[in-house]
């Protein structure tokens, strides 16, 4: 069997992590652009996917819908399975989590066909110089706080905007990684001086952290709710004020179509994942 690290344009042979891993499951990277379902459904066996580096695909969301679909229907075999990336690809889900009663930041999503009920609805939220991100978005691109009485447009935010109240989470984010429904290792994203995004493209520093049982509580919880198993998950939380980590931790982010999984924090991680694939291949 043929595996496959799908990755981007702009990173095609992924970083030095996704090398690594590539290296464990003897994996080709390649964008997922690249990967053509055609061809794979003419190998002898199924191909397995695992679109870990696709950090491009909020900008072709569409594309990417129907390359995940032509996958399945060639008969590869989809890491995350291709349902679940779907429903994880719009931040709508960030709701429904709520919904079932998890501590998740609270997310109000703006949709297109609603625009110009866009600044009627930030208002009735009442949330100061809220935070507005795109709805189907990667990487922090999009990010930023709203100015007082502002409300995003439209232009800025074609496929739908999810607004959510500012926490002031001077310990960062606290990301945390499971493999095959196991928790795995767990990564503290420490704010830039000056800056409340935590990612690596706004400086966000990676260190690993020893997680508070309650933490992980949390993940577990969410990774009840979602609608299969993943091979791989990283649920991401705000830590509440209070300086210490020791306080609340509120779901920011459930990733679980191209995580980093920050495998430098983890020797272990690249054969615990091989390991963790083959035996989803075996049944």
């Amino acid at each position: 069997m043929n595996t496959y690290i799908a990755t981007c344009r702009d990173w095609p042979q992924g970083n030095a992590g996704l090398q690594a891993l590539a290296a464990a499951l003897r994996a080709t990277l390649a964008p997922w652009q690249d990967i053509r379902p055609a061809a794979l459904a003419a190998q002898p066996s199924p191909a397995a996917v695992l679109p870990l580096a696709a950090w491009d695909y909020s900008e072709t969301p569409d594309a990417f819908r129907d390359w995940l679909r032509a996958l399945q229907a060639a008969g590869a075999r989809v890491f995350n399975p291709p349902a679940l990336q779907l429903w994880n690809m719009d931040k709508r889900y960030l709701c429904e989590l709520a919904a079932r009663g998890l501590p998740v930041t609270p997310s109000l999503a703006l949709l297109p066909q609603h625009a110009p009920d866009w600044a009627r609805r930030v208002a009735e939220c009442g949330w100061p110089r809220p935070v507005v991100k795109p709805l189907i978005g990667q990487s922090g691109r999009g990010v930023r706080r709203l100015t007082e009485g502002e409300a995003p447009a439209l232009a800025s935010y074609p496929q739908g905007a999810l607004l959510q109240p500012f926490v002031q989470a001077s310990f960062g984010e606290v990301c945390l990684i499971y493999l095959a429904g196991r928790y795995s290792h767990a990564a503290r994203r420490r704010l830039a001086p000056g800056e409340w995004r935590a990612n690596s493209a706004y400086g966000a520093q990676i260190e690993s952290v020893t997680p508070r049982p309650e933490w992980l509580a949390c993940a577990e919880a969410a990774l009840r709710c979602l609608p299969e198993p993943p091979l791989y998950a990283r649920v991401d939380g705000l830590i509440s004020e209070g300086g210490s980590g020791e306080s609340g931790f509120s779901i920011n982010e459930v990733e679980l179509i191209e995580p980093a999984l920050y495998p430098q924090l983890r020797p272990a991680f690249a054969r615990e994942l091989a390991a963790a694939l083959a035996s989803r291949l075996a049944s």
